[in-house]
């Protein structure tokens, strides 16, 4: 779960670092944006790792119940 915050911080502060470099402004123009950035990306990367796991959880849980439904169909 840590690297999916890790990696989402990196993105969020590189895309500040690209807004700036758009708009011609110094790297540092204003560093708390750097922060909130990295915030969001971090927090947006935490949720991508919980949808993943959410879903994988309920594939396997769909899996199994099939296993079980045509086990029972199969069965004379």
């Amino acid at each position: 779960m840590a690297s999916g915050a890790f990696v989402g911080a990196i993105f969020g502060f590189t895309v500040a670092l690209y807004s700036n470099a758009v708009r011609k402004l110094p790297v540092f123009q204003a560093p708390w944006e750097h922060v909130v950035y990295a915030g969001i990306g971090a927090y947006a990367g935490n949720k991508v790792v919980e949808y993943t796991d959410r879903t994988a959880a309920e594939v396997d849980e769909m899996i199994k119940e099939r296993q079980e439904r045509n086990k029972v169909l199969r069965e004379p």
